[in-house]
């Protein structure tokens, strides 16, 4: 027989204890509450079997089992249905102890023990105690997880909502962006702050670390310029003066805890000049569009050191990069997270610069031929997860700026459009309206408005979740040209699947719906019978759906 000495310390420790414990057994043995609980908080209940264990498990709370093997098998497995970590205890005989097959079924439960048949009380309540303090310090371990789980959540939804949209068009410029935090939240920066409709200013940051402190270090930042800007907009013409102000606003608050390579750059589209400080973060990609020509736009290779490293620095004019650039200039802000992305999960093969710089030069090409630059950024790290560097190390930032830049002979309509019916239908009015200036008739914008509204609302309905219905924005654009119009949407929706929109099953599928007198479901078939191309293609989280209308509808 297994005992314990009566002035064991931990008699001492359970006579504070308050537990209220099942058996479940044919015999109470040591369990009967007149024996097992004297001197002690412990609270015995008695079940006669499995029906009753499973009543006084409905009624009551407890913080643990204990049950004979015979039966304790099924009442185990019926108590995790409900609760995950309470404790059970099998009193076991000495042949259990002899049959490997039966230890291990206990054994595959990580809250369940074994104790001996014949130990005596001391035994038992010291594996008591140890089962219910292991239980109940997992359950508080667990609590912390899940509010930290929670409040990591909501640092990523205000890190979010203080982003600028994805994507943003006006009659001067456009850009897109693609944001990746490598954890839950980030110490990525990215400020859009206009001045008038031809000038901008853009900051983009890269706080260091990847905790929590980077990711409320970059709010802090990110109010702060929100202020700076209210207070006096022409400042935004000047980013050595803009960089000094933050270091300024780091040192009483963040110097010696975190530092941030930055980058200022103010742009104005109506005299085609960007002017900008690079203070250790990525310097600014230039590439022409029409040829896919990379253009150093910094050859003197000028710069200062990141925001908050130096405590009274003060960022020099003299630093400034500026540049004139041509209608056909496309920029690409990055962070260096683009070179942090790996081909295995230890971060040792990274790609380079270079290899960069040939891949955006390549798409840029094929995107203003298709007009479909606004994907670039997706395309870019789609791209570079095809050629196998799929493990990020880093915050991931992609940014793409550019003048709308027109192909010859065609007219354009460009929008965002927020994730409701009502903006839906607002838009496709403007679309078809569009459509009938240019055509100088209604015969195509018949069938373009229809077309729009009816995969804008599938998306809305069917690929965005409740919450992203509050955040997100579709982007749209319609090319007319001479014969035929092309019109393109892109959604951060979930991946469908591609053969619904095949034109050559339009005819198949309406005639099955009207057959069924189906009331729904028939908006895809009439997309497709509308459109003489469709093309669906996916980058990274983004949906990229392009439509072909001929000048002479097919409805």
């Amino acid at each position: 027989m297994v005992t314990f000495e009566r002035n064991d310390p931990f008699f001492e420790v359970l006579s504070d204890k308050k537990y209220r414990v099942l058996v479940c057994r044919d015999k109470p043995g040591v369990f009967a509450q007149e024996n097992f609980s004297a001197g002690l908080n412990v609270t015995i209940v008695a079940a006669s079997g499995l029906d009753d264990a499973r009543e006084h498990l409905m009624r009551e709370k407890f913080d643990a089992v204990i049950t004979d093997v015979d039966r304790g098998i099924p009442l185990r497995r019926e108590i995790r249905r409900t609760y995950e970590l309470l404790p059970v205890l099998f009193t076991t005989s000495a042949a259990c102890w002899s049959d490997a097959r039966l230890l291990d079924r206990i054994a595959e439960d990580p809250h369940s023990y074994c104790i001996p048949e014949n130990a005596d009380r001391a035994f038992v309540l010291a594996k008591l105690n140890q089962a219910i303090t292991s239980c109940q310090a997992e359950s508080s371990l667990n609590q912390v997880k899940t509010r930290t789980t929670r409040n990591w959540f909501l640092a990523s939804l205000l890190q979010q909502a203080m982003l600028p949209p994805w994507v943003y068009f006006s009659e001067n410029y456009e850009f897109s962006c693609l944001y990746r935090p490598f954890t839950k939240v980030s110490g990525a920066l990215f400020c859009w702050l206009p001045l008038d409709e031809n000038r901008v200013l853009f900051v983009f940051g890269d706080v260091s670390g990847h905790d929590t402190h980077s990711a409320l270090a970059m709010t802090a930042v990110q109010s702060f310029l929100s202020q700076i800007f209210m207070r006096d907009k022409e400042r935004a013409a000047h980013p050595s003066l803009i960089a000094s102000d933050i270091n300024d606003f780091f040192g009483p608050h963040l110097h010696n805890i975190v530092h941030m390579s930055t980058l200022i750059a103010f742009v104005d589209f109506g005299r085609n000049c960007i002017r900008y400080q690079n203070a250790g973060y990525m310097d600014v990609i230039c590439l022409n569009a029409e040829n896919g020509d990379a253009v150093n736009i910094n050859p003197q290779g000028r710069g200062s050191v990141p925001i908050g490293l130096v405590k009274d620095q003060k960022y020099s004019e003299a630093d400034d990069v500026e540049y004139r650039f041509s209608d056909s200039d496309v920029f690409l802000f990055c962070s260096d997270g683009v070179l942090g992305l790996s081909k295995d999960r230890d971060g040792r093969k990274f790609m380079d610069m270079e290899m960069c710089r040939r891949l955006a030069s390549m798409l840029v090409k094929d995107c203003r031929r298709e007009e479909r630059s606004i994907a670039l950024p997706f395309r870019c790290l789609h791209s570079l997860e095809q050629f196998g560097y799929m493990y990020p190390q880093d915050d991931f930032s992609l940014i793409l700026v550019r003048k709308p830049l027109l192909n010859e002979h065609e007219y354009v309509f460009s929008c965002r459009v927020p994730a409701d019916k009502a903006a839906v239908d607002r838009i496709c009015e403007k679309a078809s309206a569009f459509v009938t200036r240019f055509y100088g008739d209604e015969s195509l914008s018949v069938s373009t408005e229809p077309l729009l509204e009816e995969f804008l609302v599938n998306v809305i309905m069917h690929g965005l979740s409740e919450y992203e219905k509050l955040n997100e924005y579709m982007a749209i654009k319609l090319c007319a040209y001479r014969n035929e119009l092309k019109v393109i949407v892109w959604d951060h929706g979930k991946a469908w699947s591609g053969e619904f929109l095949m034109p050559d099953k339009a005819e198949q599928s309406l005639e099955q719906l009207n057959d069924d007198m189906a009331c729904s479901g028939r908006g895809i078939p009439i997309i497709s019978k509308i459109a003489s191309k469709i093309s669906r293609k996916r980058y990274c989280d983004l949906n990229e759906t392009v439509f072909v209308i001929p000048r002479i509808p097919s409805v």
